[in-house]
Parts: structure tokens; C-alpha cells; sequence
């Protein structure tokens, strides 16, 4: 057969299975289009000038490569939930003679005509909002205005990379799974089930027992330092027990409801438990992972904000005082005097006022306890006539008052001119909370930043996991409530069972996600302490208030992807 056959055949096979392909491509687009954008910003030149960009860079670059990995794993799993809704098809055509090396040519073809669509729609993406989330992002990170925005080459030839990478993996993990399935077995596969596992009453013990392990820890793990060294061992374990509580526990519980014969043997719960029994078979891992993405969402995107709005606090709590000039440790009470007087002459300069606070070495913490910083005292700290500035630790310490250009002006006047001030101690050291608070910008708005597009990335897998789900199971469902209604069901009962069962189906992972996210709010708590970050109500605030808005976005999703299920049915 000649190519062009296979192209016309692949091209069609695209346009008639539109439900499923637009939205893999509409999927494509938004996970290109995003990687390039943290690629165009990682090497934009913009980026160079900025006071924090090197921050922010540095951010890019680990989240573009988390990013890639994500990409690729959420992409092949993708691919084979795409694959299974057509291998039916792909039956037929072996049953009608084409052989099985036509079939994979037919599935590269399609492969490509997506994923190489979903690529140019994520470059127009990028294109189009490239600049306008640029902006944004020196909003966040305080940068100076004039910067400009451009997607450098090497951008380009990233996503391209990955992307093609993607498209090689997946065509050929579909060309071994046509050359190894025989065209009997491909046509029944889709109506295949999922049967129940041996010793599911014990899995799903074990995954209540994980999960109720995880959540103990996670609630009474106290010490900052031991929540952040825990928090990813026990998202694992979390993972772990989600997905032996929905492969197992949800089958287990079914049951139980199925011994309640006063409440299984009535009309309307008979049928819609008999359905879930189904749905949970077929469907179990792919809500788990939706209730995973779900909680990974809430997580990224909470912990972010909370760090974003958390930032001044933070830095405040890293530096007591608004500057700390450190001198040698060989330095004399006379030399120290005069260091004293050298720093007020250029406080005095800049117009700027120098003053201290000695109780601000000790600081206390929100729990009550009294926290002395530097414990270590340095054997020379101690001069009682130092006239006015702390000197504590070997170093002076001081408030500066002024506007926030003066004080600016001042800390890089110290910097320039510490060398022609203090001759005599060339290995000088400034630390203050103005470049801190530079640096914080970069970081912490960096990071805000990356936890969006990683919350774009799960929310687009989640959301076409799901779409993928309804569309496949209305088309498998369609013949079972043809049959209902041929029994005598009317179209009021069904439609009330069809939404009973996609509601619990559809909000199960919500629900998850909350409990989730109730006994996560503590351990993410007390792991922002090491970042200094001690509001408990703020971090409590973002969880709530980003778990309200997905779960309002997740409504609508529910509302599309009901209306969309239904019409497949009653077709």
C-alpha cells in the first residue's frame, strides 16, 4: 500500500474519534507550551539584568527538569489510556485484512498528526502569552521595569527534544502492543474488565493501615527539621495507600453494601452499587491517580503562596536587624570605636539614621520559648564603652531608618567603601536585610511562579484523565442502559442513576483530596518553620483557599463532564 494511504486513513481516524483526540491534543498544547515558557524564561535575557534573576534561574532550571520528567510519565500514561478506548478498532482492521504492520504505521501517523498539532498550538500559546507571564513574573520577584521577553533558541530545541522523545517512546510501545495482541482479543479488550485481585479485604487493610500511619505522623511530628525530612517518605506512603484503598477498599466496601440486602434490593440502589462495581474495576486506578494529582496540586500550589506571602516575615526572622557588618577577630576596642564612628559618618552621608536593639537578640518564638541567636559568643564580643551600635559576635548590628532608596544607597556605600573606611580589616563582611529581601523576591516569586505551571500540568492531566474516563464509559454504558430502559426504567430513572453514579465517581477523589490535605496542613506547617515561616493561620488560609477554588473549578469540570457522559448515553 502506498503512504498516502496510511496518512488519508490516520487523518480520518483522527477526525471521527475527535472526543477523545481534541482533548489529547488540547492536553499536548498546554504541557508544550508551558515547558517552553519555563525554557524561554530560564534563558531569556531579560532574566539577566534583574536584581534576583539569578534566583529565579536557578529555580527554573531544577523545576524545567522536574517539569520534563513529569511531562513524559503524565504523556505515556496518557497514550496507553488513549490506546485501550481503540483497540477495538484496531481489531476490526485485522479482522477486515490489514495487516498488523499497516495498523502501527496508521497509529505513528496519528500519533504524530497530535502530538506534532499539540506542539505548534503550545508555541502559539507560548507566543501569545509568553510576555504577559513575563510581566508577571517581574511583578512577583520586584525586578526592574524595561526588561524584555523573548524565546531564545535553545528553547525551542528543548521542547522540540522532548517532545519528539515522547512521540518515539510512545509509537513504539503502540506498534509492540498491536504486533503482540491478536485481532480477537483486541476487539473484546475494551469491553475487558478489570477482575477482583485475590486477597483485596487484606490490601485494603494494609492500605487503611498505611494511610491511617501516614496521617498519625503527619499530624504529630512536632520538630520542623524532622517534618521536612519526613514529608516526602510519607507522601509516598500516601500514594501508596490511595491506590490500594481505591483498587481494593472501594471493591471491599461495595461488597458490604451488597450483604445489606434491605438496602441492595431496591430499585434504584440495586443498580447504581451493581454499576459502581463495574466502574471501580475499570476505573479504580485512574481515580487514584486523579485524587494524587488533585492533592499534589493543593500542595504545590499552597506551600508556594505560603511562602510568597510568608516572605517579609521570614526574612525579618533571618535578619532581627537591618544590617550586620562583621570585623576580625583581631580587631582592638579602639579599632572597633572607630569602625563605630566610620559607619554613622556614611549613615550620616546618606541621610539615613543608625540604631539598635539589644532584646532583639533574643528572640521569642510563637510556642512561648526563648531562642538566643548565636549561642556561640565570641571571646572578644564583650566592650562595655563601645559608644552607640551593638557589637556583639564579632560583629556590629544595627537598624537603619530612612526611605528605601537612602537605605539602599547606604548598605552599597558600606560595601563600595568599607575598603577606604576600614583599611585595616580588607575581609569586611556586610549582611542586610535589603539584599536579602532581593534575593527573597527571586526565590520565593520564582517559586510562586513554577508552582502555577506545575498546578497547569496536573490540573490538565487530571482533567483529561476523567474526560477520557466518562467518554469511554458512556459509550460502554449506553448498551446497558438501552437495556434498563427495555425493562421498564424511564428516562427520569436513568438519568438519576446515571448521576448518582458518575456523582460518587466523580467526587470521590475530591473528597480524598480534602482528607488529604486536613491532616497534610499540620506537617506543612511546622516544615515552612525551617524556612522561618511561623503562621500557622496563613499557611492554613492558602490550603483553604486554593482547596476551595480547585474544588469550584472541579465542580464545573463535573458539570461539563456529566452533560457530555448523558449525551453519549441516550444517543
Amino acid at each position: 500500500m502506498r503512504n498516502g494511504f496510511y496518512f488519508r486513513l490516520a487523518l480520518s481516524n483522527v477526525r471521527r474519534n475527535k472526543l477523545t483526540y481534541v482533548p489529547y491534543l488540547v492536553a499536548t498544547a498546554v504541557m508544550s507550551g508551558v515547558f517552553l515558557l519555563i525554557a524561554g524564561l530560564l534563558f531569556s535575557k531579560g532574566m539577566t539584568n534583574t536584581p534576583s534573576g539569578d534566583t529565579a534561574r536557578m529555580l527554573f532550571a531544577f523545576g524545567l527538569v522536574v517539569y520534563a520528567l513529569f511531562t513524559f510519565f503524565f504523556m505515556f500514561y496518557i497514550n496507553n489510556f488513549l490506546i485501550k478506548r481503540r483497540k477495538k478498532e484496531f481489531g476490526l482492521y485485522g479482522i477486515l485484512g490489514l495487516d498488523k504492520r499497516h495498523v502501527g504505521r496508521v497509529l505513528v501517523w496519528e500519533n504524530l498528526f497530535v502530538i506534532g498539532g499539540g506542539i505548534a498550538a503550545g508555541i502559539a500559546i507560548a507566543l501569545v502569552f509568553g510576555r504577559l507571564l513575563f510581566l508577571v513574573l517581574m511583578k512577583l520577584i520586584h525586578a526592574v521595569p524595561g526588561s524584555s521577553f523573548s524565546i531564545p533558541p535553545v528553547a525551542y530545541g528543548l521542547m522540540l527534544g522532548l517532545f519528539f522523545f515522547v512521540f518515539l517512546v510512545t509509537s513504539t510501545i503502540n506498534v509492540i502492543r498491536v504486533h503482540t495482541a491478536n485481532p480477537i482479543a483486541l476487539l473484546a479488550s475494551e469491553k475487558r474488565g478489570e477482575k477482583d485481585k485475590k486477597g483485596l479485604v487484606p490490601l485494603a487493610l494494609l492500605g487503611l493501615a498505611l494511610l491511617c500511619g501516614a496521617y498519625y505522623y503527619a499530624w504529630t511530628t512536632e520538630i520542623p527539621g524532622i517534618a521536612l525530612g519526613i514529608f516526602f517518605p510519607l507522601a509516598i506512603v500516601v500514594i501508596i495507600a490511595t491506590y490500594l484503598l481505591f483498587l481494593c477498599g472501594s471493591i471491599v466496601v461495595l461488597r458490604l453494601l451488597r450483604m445489606r440486602k434491605s438496602l441492595y434490593y431496591r430499585p434504584d440502589h440495586f443498580v447504581t452499587i451493581s454499576g459502581m462495581f463495574h466502574r471501580m474495576r475499570q476505573n479504580a486506578r485512574g481515580l487514584a491517580t486523579i485524587c494524587i494529582l488533585s492533592t499534589m496540586l493543593v500542595v504545590t500550589v499552597s506551600g508556594t503562596l505560603s511562602l510568597y506571602l510568608g516572605r517579609e516575615e521570614m526574612t525579618r526572622g533571618m535578619y532581627p536587624f537591618d544590617a550586620q557588618v562583621y570585623v576580625p577577630k583581631s580587631a582592638s576596642q579602639e579599632q572597633i570605636v572607630a569602625y563605630d564612628e566610620a559607619l554613622r559618618r556614611i549613615a550620616a552621608e546618606h541621610h539615613v539614621v543608625l540604631s539598635a536593639d539589644e532584646n532583639k537578640l533574643v528572640t521569642k518564638l510563637p510556642e512561648g520559648e526563648q531562642f538566643r541567636r548565636n549561642n556561640f559568643i565570641w571571646e572578644d564580643s564583650a566592650f562595655v564603652d563601645v559608644p552607640m551600635l551593638i557589637f556583639y559576635d564579632g560583629s556590629f548590628r544595627f537598624d537603619v531608618a530612612g526611605s528605601e532608596d537612602d537605605c539602599l544607597a547606604f548598605i552599597q556605600a558600606v560595601r563600595d567603601r568599607y575598603a577606604e573606611s576600614f583599611a585595616e580589616t580588607p575581609n569586611l563582611i556586610v549582611s542586610d536585610i535589603y539584599t536579602a529581601r532581593e534575593e527573597g523576591y527571586g526565590f520565593y516569586g520564582g517559586l510562586l511562579f513554577l508552582g502555577a505551571f506545575f498546578a497547569v500540568l496536573f490540573l490538565a492531566v487530571a482533567v483529561l484523565i476523567l474526560y477520557f474516563k466518562q467518554v469511554t464509559e458512556g459509550y460502554e454504558d449506553k448498551a446497558r442502559f438501552d437495556i434498563l430502559q427495555q425493562v421498564g426504567m424511564d428516562d427520569h430513572q436513568v438519568r438519576k442513576t446515571i448521576n448518582a453514579q458518575v456523582l460518587w465517581v466523580f467526587f470521590l477523589p475530591l473528597a480524598a483530596t480534602a482528607l488529604h490535605m486536613l491532616f497534610a496542613s499540620k506537617i506543612m506547617a511546622r516544615m515552612l518553620k525551617t524556612f522561618m515561616l511561623y503562621d500557622w493561620g496563613l499557611v492554613l488560609a492558602c490550603i483553604g483557599g486554593t482547596l476551595v477554588a480547585f474544588s469550584a473549578l472541579y465542580f464545573l469540570i463535573y458539570r461539563v463532564t456529566a452533560r457530555t457522559y448523558y449525551r453519549i448515553v441516550r444517543r
